[in-house]
């Protein structure tokens, strides 16, 4: 078995966020219509191509030769700071994504430890992510807690 190998995407990596993302989507809502997944990656395309221009994403691509195995991103957020984030900068892992087939073979570490290195050289101290059931195993492994703070939604 060849090496993983793990980069930080840059404008011309787009395309493959834009994939991965939507494998990700679809397994987290199920199958959906060819319309709302072109819809969608339309959107996941118009979103990664301004975040990642301006530096306020962070991604990564675990690759085995030309092969994908996984994606990550982390969103840098700014917001008013507080006791114990006084600078108020959250790193918001997303698009933790790592192809069946290589799945407890380490790539989402990797991707995460890679993604929190670059956002603490841009002086993030702070992280938070949602976890799927799958995942949250992983997350544990890596020092993150259950936050006990009720979220609201609306959407309209």
């Amino acid at each position: 078995m060849q090496n993983i190998t793990y980069h930080r995407a840059t404008p011309n990596d787009i395309q493959t966020l834009v994939d991965y993302r939507t494998l990700f989507a679809i397994d987290m809502a199920g199958e959906q219509t060819p319309q709302a997944i072109a819809e969608l990656k339309q959107h996941f395309k118009t979103y990664f191509q301004k975040t990642i221009s301006n530096h306020t994403c962070i991604g990564y691509i675990a690759k085995q030769g030309n092969q994908v195995a996984g994606i990550g991103a982390l969103i840098i957020r700014e917001q008013p700071g507080t006791f114990k984030n006084p600078s108020g900068k959250v790193g918001y892992y997303m698009n933790m994504y790592t192809v069946p087939a290589f799945r407890r073979k380490g790539v989402c570490s990797s991707i995460l430890k890679a993604l929190e290195k670059a956002a603490a050289e841009t002086g993030i101290t702070a992280f938070e992510l949602h976890a799927t059931k799958d995942g949250e195993f992983v997350y544990h492994q890596h020092g993150f807690k259950l936050h006990n703070e009720p979220t609201y939604r609306k959407y309209l």
